[in-house]
């Protein structure tokens, strides 16, 4: 009975050390064409500095979520269960926690503006897809160490952050704009004004 126990044993190591290597060379294969953070830029001089601490907020949260799904894309790729359909790497339960605690971090900030500047930015959209987030996060923090999670809440949460980002960078174009002339765009003799 002993030898085939390690039979069955060796198999297993086997078929996870294949699935391990696998993920390894897709991730040689995949890791250049990732997205890359973006650049950390000062905020505009015509913004109040409650605006321009939000501004630079939202473009380092922006970047956080890059660096989250660039995170998840390798814990996709790499980790020897997904080909399974889940994923058991800590790297997915810590990064949906620290977004989760980035992003409600960032709309404490949106919170906490002046009423006159907060009607002038609209945060309604990132509360909805942080809230779409809430079931994954609380899954993900009241898991086991080697609990698997389903590869599909990992695409979920990854295409949100995806979202988010896009939602950060309008509200990034409209702080640039806010206060610039209105007339500036017909009219370029006014850009140096």
């Amino acid at each position: 009975m002993s030898w085939l126990f390690s039979f069955l044993l060796l198999c297993y190591v086997l078929v996870r050390i294949v699935l391990r290597v696998r993920g390894q060379i897709r991730w040689l294969a995949i890791r250049d064409t990732l997205p890359v953070p973006p650049p950390m830029v000062a905020a505009p001089e015509h913004l109040s500095p409650p605006l321009a601490a939000l501004f630079v907020d939202s473009l380092a949260l922006r970047a956080d979520l890059v660096r989250a799904r660039v995170t998840l894309t390798a814990v996709m790729t790499k980790d020897p269960d997904a080909p399974l359909g889940r994923v058991r790497d800590a790297r997915y339960r810590r990064t949906v926690m620290d977004s989760w605690s980035r992003i409600n971090k960032w709309l404490r900030a949106v919170d906490r503006l002046e009423s006159g500047n907060a009607m002038q930015l609209e945060a309604e959209a990132i509360e909805r897809l942080r809230d779409s987030l809430h079931d994954r996060w609380y899954e993900v923090s009241r898991a086991r160490a080697l609990d698997p999670f389903a590869l599909d809440d990992l695409i979920a949460v990854q295409q949100t952050f995806e979202r988010v980002e896009l939602e950060l960078a309008a509200v990034e174009r409209g702080l640039a704009q806010l206060g610039e002339h209105p007339y500036r765009d017909r009219h370029p003799e006014l850009a140096a004004c």
